[in-house]
């Protein structure tokens, strides 16, 4: 994954920092307004859905051994993309299609970086914007290139794999604390701006 901002998707460590939040986003296609392209990767950044503390991610690793967060099942989703040639009107990330992908000039870009995973480690985002692993055992779904060479396939195969794997359930808890402990803060914020 490129760190200088030349391909789409921009790392999620390229954040709105003037929040006090963890500094990572989400740049997934779902959570971005794709109507018009940009005219650079550098207009995406700050863009993105935001990851708090305690949300759900995935922390998606490349083979030149950088990684951004997606969140929820956004990680798989985008190793899903970049898999297989879709029709134009077929959903390739959640919702949104390939068309819409194209339309904003980013299909190729984000399927050419996630063809470069190799791994994806489900967990929650910490305050400090570090991974803590859903897992007991914290072991990262691989990503097979020989034998994972379509969409289905892949979430097949990490369907399996997640079904193997014991939740941790005191890793569950801190990430609800710190959830809670940052919507109350913006609650407080929030009453203060009234």
């Amino acid at each position: 994954m490129s760190l200088d901002l030349s391909t789409f998707p921009p790392n999620s460590r390229y954040g709105n920092f003037n929040n006090a939040y963890t500094g990572h986003m989400c740049y997934c296609p779902m959570h971005l307004d794709l109507s018009a392209p940009k005219s650079s990767v550098g207009e995406w950044v700050g863009s993105g859905k935001h990851l708090d503390p305690g949300s759900a991610v995935q922390l998606v690793t490349f083979d030149d051994g950088n990684s951004t967060f997606l969140c929820g099942g956004c990680g798989v989703s985008a190793v899903r993309c970049s898999k297989g040639d879709p029709d134009e009107n077929e959903m390739v990330v959640g919702t949104v299609t390939r068309k819409t992908m194209e339309t904003a000039r980013i299909y190729e870009d984000y399927r050419n970086t996630f063809e470069k995973a190799v791994s994806v480690v489900p967990g929650y985002i910490s305050p400090e914007g570090e991974i803590l692993s859903f897992w007991v055992e914290a072991t990262p779904f691989k990503i097979d290139r020989d034998t994972m060479t379509d969409p289905d396939t892949v979430s097949r195969t990490f369907s399996e794999f997640a079904q193997l794997q014991t939740v941790d359930k005191s890793n569950q808890s801190l990430a609800e604390e710190w959830w809670y402990q940052d919507w109350e803060k913006d609650s407080q914020a929030q009453e203060l701006t009234r």
